[in-house]
């Protein structure tokens, strides 16, 4: 049962409602106020959904309910215009915030009411909620009598997409856009330009897409696609056609789109269309196809003013949102030091630093977005050399840019790497996805405390809310973004809708097993990251048992296991202690909440050659920064990922039972070198063949050289990956392995994916 409904029950009514506490079923945002009542509507196929005749408001929400429950729950419903008797019934009220929406559940009828469009929505919302708590794919729908009184704690609640780096379809957007609303998300942050593609059209300035769309993925420069014969492509950009409809369609669902168009920094892709705007002669022939900081800026002159705001004229007959985001974040300033132009320049303008010449740049932008009724909003490098009168922060750099902001009178955006960048991963489980290596997870995400103590009240009303941000250098494909999206953005929702005193980390878990199940229904391919099962596995002296740790993240799950191979059902074995198994053995288990969570299950095949594999995820980098989780792209096969330190390619596996192990296999992977910075640390070791080596070093990186393995790129697998062995010395006891490997030049980054020990 959840907390919050105990905590919002009186004492005096546990006694008379404690046996219909149990089927109170889980809303993910949860509720501001819930209050349990006696009895239960039951909802039957062809019951009537109804609302005040000519209220178009009341009319969409009711109709979005009924296609929801039909697609979700398999439950048809049908909608009746003023019916006052309907089972659902929505209705205006006066007074209350925009978002706000009150629903009543008993046993004759589920009445929403709220003063405008958005409250309507969210009671449909949470309404489908309760409709969809059971898991049933069917059948009728019985409800627990319940007063709801519900609005959000922060009015920006959102999410940022990033589609320059990596395009998505409009389709994904357009489905994204739902499953945001479903989670009262109410802000996507569409990042549409940077120095790898410009994704929008811009009908004045066609060369920004035709030209600025357009790149060669890293992994394919001079090659040639053999169904065009010619150099491949990628990229791709949305006309103004699709624009408009998706931003209607996101109206509908109370989701802003507000856009982002990058200055004065992250500008190679428009600088190639249009190169008079550089700040020097160097040639910019194409957007970028590495990843990094950049030093391509756009040049201060009046012609680079003109550009930028014949683009934001049109940007803003797209887009209607009150914030227009222009980015100012990473802007390379060396090309303007460089520049006796720009310099004079500034001599003339009366300012002493690059800094302040920034921030004479956003604020030129600031005074025309304002002149158009239209706020700023920039990345906290903003801040530096002063802030325009207008603008906003998003603070992602840490909460320090947020607080400053605050602190001077400004609104600001929360969305810190430190949690809230959702390119991070979410554990250090060899199954997640490609990302930074640094870890993200749903607790920390939930546990983010949004209203810092160090600002005084006034100063906190500055914090207009909270944002998730999913940058996609690595992130490249749309299952991926669902991954990193979900179920982390359902802990977003509630950190975002419900004050920190209302905020309960076990009771979301509790209800976190439905939302898993929804998103089973509605297809999102989500981590199974905080249920899943994962094992610890420690080999016994004779090399006849294992000492087996099974863990998870959900404290408040209970863990089930078979050991015969057999299917983990309810009833099977409770996890309570450390297993001793004899090898081999086949190992299951998983994660319940009453029932079985969805996609929680562990499936191991245990013997003592699984006891010395290990993945790159789990191994030591011997330089932990920077590290980052990541994949061939564009993808291949089953898409292996693999943890590495782009500047030196190095692992140790720690304390290997080396005990009668007799050879080594290696699996290696062939990426591209994606960096544009190649800084003087890049270890490349000394290479003694053509591609380089895997070197197999004992206890530590520069001892004694077990085995020297050539790297051999003709024969990879299925999956890109190039499987190479060597035999090696015998050993008693523990030591560790360094794994090293040495290669010519940084282009490519050959880079370890797995590690098997190969016992007698």
């Amino acid at each position: 049962m959840t907390r919050l409904w105990i905590r919002t029950l009186g004492l005096s009514a546990v006694l008379s409602a404690l046996m219909s506490w149990a089927q109170v079923p889980s809303i993910i945002p949860a509720p501001l106020s819930s209050m349990a009542s006696t009895g239960t509507l039951t909802l039957k196929p062809n019951a009537v959904v109804s609302f005040d005749a000519g209220d178009a408001d009341a009319r969409f929400a009711a109709q979005y309910l009924v296609d929801t429950v039909a697609r979700t729950r398999g439950l048809k419903l049908k909608v009746v215009p003023g019916s006052a008797k309907a089972a659902v019934y929505f209705a205006r009220r006066k007074g209350g915030a925009a978002e706000s929406y009150d629903l009543t559940v008993s046993p004759t009828q589920a009445r929403i009411t709220a003063p405008e469009h958005a409250g309507l929505f969210y009671g449909a919302v949470s309404l489908w909620s309760l409709m969809t708590a059971d898991g049933a794919k069917q059948g009728p729908v019985k409800l627990q009598a319940v007063k709801i009184v519900d609005e959000p704690a922060m009015p920006w609640r959102g999410i940022m997409l990033d589609s320059a780096r990596h395009m998505q379809s409009i389709e994904f957007i357009t489905k994204l856009v739902d499953w945001m609303a479903l989670h009262k998300l109410n802000t996507l942050h569409w990042h549409l330009t940077d120095d790898q593609g410009w994704r929008l059209e811009i009908k004045r300035y066609p060369k920004l897409t035709s030209v600025g769309g357009y790149r060669t993925l890293a992994s394919q420069q001079g090659l040639t696609d053999p169904t065009t014969g010619k150099a491949y492509v990628y990229g791709g950009f949305y006309t103004q056609a699709q624009v408009r409809v998706l931003v209607a369609y996101a109206a509908a669902r109370n989701v802003t789109i507000v856009p982002e168009i990058e200055m004065p920094g992250h500008a190679t892709a428009p600088l190639a269309a249009y190169p008079e705007l550089r700040s020097d002669d160097a040639p910019v022939p194409a957007p970028s196809s590495k990843h990094g900081i950049l030093p391509n800026l756009y040049n201060p002159s009046e012609t680079t003013f003109t550009f930028l705001e014949n683009v934001l004229t049109e940007v803003m007959e797209l887009f209607p949102s009150t914030f227009i985001h222009v980015g100012g974040d990473e802007a390379i300033k060396d090309k303007w030091k460089a520049s006796p132009v720009i310099q004079a320049q500034m001599k003339a303008l009366g300012i002493k630093t690059e800094d302040e010449m920034q921030s004479y740049f956003i604020k030129r932008i600031d005074t025309f977005l304002t002149a158009h009724h239209r706020r700023t909003l920039g990345w906290d490098e903003i801040l530096e050399g002063g802030l325009a009168p207008g603008a906003a922060v998003m603070s992602w750099r840490g909460m320090e840019g947020g607080i400053n902001a605050a602190r001077q009178g400004h609104d600001a955006i929360l969305t810190p790497h430190n949690p809230l960048y959702f390119n991070y991963r979410q554990s250090d489980a060899a199954f997640e996805a490609p990302g930074r290596a640094a870890i993200n997870s749903l607790a920390e995400v939930y546990r983010f405390d949004a209203a810092p103590a160090i600002l005084t009240p006034d100063q906190r009303a500055h914090i207009l809310g909270i944002q998730a941000s999913l940058w996609t250098e690595y992130v490249t494909t749309e299952d991926r973004i669902e991954w990193m999206l979900f179920p982390r953005s359902a802990a977003l929702a509630e950190l975002g809708w419900l004050p920190a005193p209302k905020r309960d980390w076990n009771g979301f878990l509790e209800r976190l097993p439905a939302e898993l199940r929804r998103y089973e229904r509605l297809g999102i391919r989500f981590a199974p990251t905080a249920f899943a099962v994962r094992s610890k596995e420690q080999l016994n002296g004779d090399a006849t048992k294992v000492r087996v740790e099974l863990f998870n993240q959900a404290s408040v799950s209970t863990l089930r296991y078979t050991t015969d191979g057999s299917a983990v059902t309810a009833t099977s074995a409770k996890y309570e202690r450390p297993l001793e198994l004899a090898l081999p053995t086949h190992l299951r288990a998983a994660a319940f909440v009453e029932s079985e969570v969805p996609r929680s299950a562990l499936d191991r095949a245990l013997n003592v050659e699984t006891t010395h594999h290990r993945f790159s995820q789990e191994m030591t980098l011997c330089s932990p920064d920077p590290t980052i989780g990541m994949e061939q792209d564009p993808p291949v096969g089953n898409r292996p990922v693999t943890l590495a330190n782009y500047h030196n390619a190095c692992w140790i596996y720690k304390q290997a039972d080396m005990q009668n192990v007799r050879a080594v296999s290696v699996d290696v992977i062939k990426l591209a070198y994606l960096f544009a910075e190649r800084p003087s640390n890049l270890n490349l070791g000394v290479a003694h063949t053509k591609f380089g080596e895997v070197e197999v070093h004992e206890d530590t990186c520069t001892g004694a050289l077990l085995a020297s393995i050539p790297i051999d790129p003709s024969k990879p697998d299925a999956n890109g990956i190039l499987r190479m062995g060597s035999a090696l010395p015998l050993h008693t006891g523990n030591h560790d392995l360094c794994f090293k490997i040495v290669r010519p030049q940084a282009d490519p980054l050959w880079v370890l994916n797995a590690v098997q020990l190969q016992p007698r």
